[in-house]
């Protein structure tokens, strides 16, 4: 590290002020420019986008490599997750590469969604299409709560990395899905309980290309997106938290005061005598499971808290008092780009070192002797990026991240509020979160290069 840690995290902090002073000062406008978009329709770019028959063949691209994928996990070999394709596919090139893509580029979630293809395919050729209402209380509750497993399977679960077992869990989670779109209809269930659709969703809503008016192909700035929503109902809200939060827990794992805490709780399982029931491994899986359901509570808790400050500035003889939940709703989408700085901060390492496995593996997929293009001796090279790269830039990504959702904090609270010095008042609370949770992330960062 160039400079000693407390150098980078207050003057990490000192930018989002300065951001906010800008903002308060030079940009009165209720959108500042931010939100117009230039409209690529009659661009070769925007007609390449929209064209049916590309949208098509990746739907039942992605399907057939779905299958592939899935098929190497069951069939092929078990002894070693890194000879196997479908470990490095999922967690990396997948969940890393592919949210990276969505994020900074735009959203292709739509267009290669397998489960969707495959929903789609059956309602066509069966010609019928359920009709069945989903409660209108769901709200998107089903996808908050498979998004915590996607998490917990990430996070917690010892055998993440078995492809047989990996393999085992993508099946059960297609059960789940083409039971459920079959049960209320494709289009319903992707609104609402297929979790990678409302994930990669918010994440397109950050990109630069994103679909207007008509389904047109549109370039518009970082993070424009996240405005067009308006209010988010309060299972929206829980689900943004819980994507934001359990990103960053990956990373707290790693901190000293993790590592205290699951030592406390560690010896107390041990005088419970829960190791005895469960095992070591057990025992720990138990307890970091804990600590993932706690952390989006969590944040969740200090998120309203904030939110009841800034209905409480917002109070108004005549009008009363807004609702925290009702703020809240309002400014949920702005954490998208932090939860999307850190996810880059975090697995760009894994994705540049790790991600060279997948050259060796479309020789060997299978793991089990092929060496179809001549790439199965490959290795990779641990020396594609250093430890100075990697801080620096998860500086400037947390930081262009917070920066981000501070304009966006400013543009709807001028759009929400008829005083323009209310409106920077009631931004107060909010940039004190922006500028803690920069330093927090900055700090969970840092602790794998300081320790």
């Amino acid at each position: 590290m160039p400079l000693p840690l407390w150098h980078y995290l207050i003057g990490a902090g000192f930018v989002i002020a300065l951001t906010f002073v800008f903002l308060a000062i030079f940009r009165a406008e209720r959108s500042a420019g931010f939100t117009r978009g230039i409209d690529l329709s009659h661009t070769a770019l925007g007609r390449f986008l929209i064209r049916s028959s590309l949208r098509r063949g990746l739907a039942w691209g992605s399907v057939s490599l779905f299958f592939f994928v899935v098929a190497a996990g069951v069939f092929g070999t078990q002894e070693d997750p890194f000879k196997n394709i479908l470990p490095v596919f999922i967690w990396v090139i997948w969940w890393v590469g592919f949210a990276f893509l969505c994020a900074l580029a735009g959203n292709v979630w739509p267009a290669v969604n397998p489960w969707a293809a495959v929903g789609r395919g059956a309602e066509a050729a069966i010609g019928r299409v359920s009709t069945r209402p989903l409660p209108a209380a769901i709200g998107v509750w089903p996808a908050t709560i498979l998004f915590f497993g996607f998490a917990w399977a990430e996070l917690v679960w010892p055998d993440n990395a078995q492809p047989g077992k990996l393999a085992g869990a993508i099946l059960v989670y297609s059960a789940i899905t083409w039971s459920a779109m079959a049960l209320y209809g494709t289009e319903r269930w992707l609104g609402c309980g297929e979790t990678f659709s409302l994930l990669f969703e918010w994440l397109g809503r950050f990109a630069p290309l994103g679909v207007g008016p008509g389904g047109r192909a549109v370039l518009r700035h970082y993070g424009a997106g996240l405005l067009d929503e308006g209010k988010v109902s309060s299972s929206m809200i829980v689900f943004i938290v819980t994507v934001l939060v359990t990103v960053s827990f990956d990373g707290f794992l790693h901190t000293p005061p993790w590592s205290q805490l699951f030592s406390a709780a560690f010896s107390a399982s041990y005088d419970l005598g829960l190791i005895d029931l469960l095992g070591n491994v057990g025992a720990r899986t138990l307890i970091v499971t804990a600590g993932l359901m706690a952390a989006p509570l969590l944040f969740l808790a200090v998120f309203l808290a904030v939110c009841a400050t800034t209905a409480a500035l917002l109070a108004e003889p005549r009008r009363g008092r807004p609702r925290a939940m009702a703020i809240a709703g309002l400014y949920a989408p702005t954490l998208i780009p932090i939860a999307i700085a850190y996810h880059l901060a975090h697995y760009l390492s894994l994705l540049l070192i790790e991600g060279q496995r997948v050259v060796a593996l479309v020789s060997d997929p299978f793991g089990i002797g092929w060496n179809l293009f001549g790439t199965a001796a490959l290795v990779p090279d641990i020396a594609v990026v250093d430890a100075r790269f990697l801080w620096l830039f998860s500086v400037a990504a947390v930081v262009a991240g917070h920066a981000i959702s501070v304009i966006l904090c400013h543009i709807i609270a001028l759009r929400n509020c008829d005083d323009r010095k209310q409106a920077i008042v009631s931004q107060l609370p909010m940039l004190a979160l922006m500028i803690g949770y920069t330093m927090l992330s900055l700090w969970v960062l840092a602790q794998p290069i300081v320790d």
